[in-house]
């Protein structure tokens, strides 16, 4: 988590410590630790809390060189028309239309790719099937 490092943290459990919760904390931090297998990190309060988790977050995400609050932009997959219209091409189901949106991420492009290029995704009878829909169409 730390600058320089890979992050090793697989879990992490925030518990705020205070008076009222100081008595249950060792037995806390026991189980989490040796039984979970997880980070334990004691906070004073629920504003510490939200900092740290924000800080975590914010150091993993530079590590990995993308920001974690920006909305990911939506894939053709998430499109259900997309999905459904690759799905009407003869022989190719929802599993097989998920995996050629997967590597050509658009009809355009599904529609100009190669017999070659479709029979690394699907196999070559479907990859011909295909071919020939698209020049059929056109």
């Amino acid at each position: 988590m730390f600058k320089g490092t890979a992050s090793t943290l697989n879990g992490i459990v925030v518990v705020e410590k205070s008076p009222l919760t100081e008595q249950y904390f060792p037995a806390v931090q026991k189980f989490v630790v040796l039984e979970l297998g997880m980070t334990v990190l004691p906070v004073a309060n629920q504003t510490e809390a939200s900092h740290l988790i924000s800080q975590l977050i914010h150091e993993e995400s530079r590590e990995q060189g993308r920001n974690p609050f920006q909305r990911r932009a939506r894939s053709c997959l998430s499109d259900a028309r997309i999905l459904a219209s690759v799905q009407q091409i003869p022989g190719v189901g929802k599993v097989k239309a998920m995996s050629l949106l997967q590597h050509f991420h658009s009809i355009q492009q599904l529609s100009a790719a190669s017999t070659q290029e479709l029979e690394a995704v699907i196999g070559h009878a479907l990859a011909q099937q295909i071919t020939q829909f698209f020049s059929s169409v056109n």
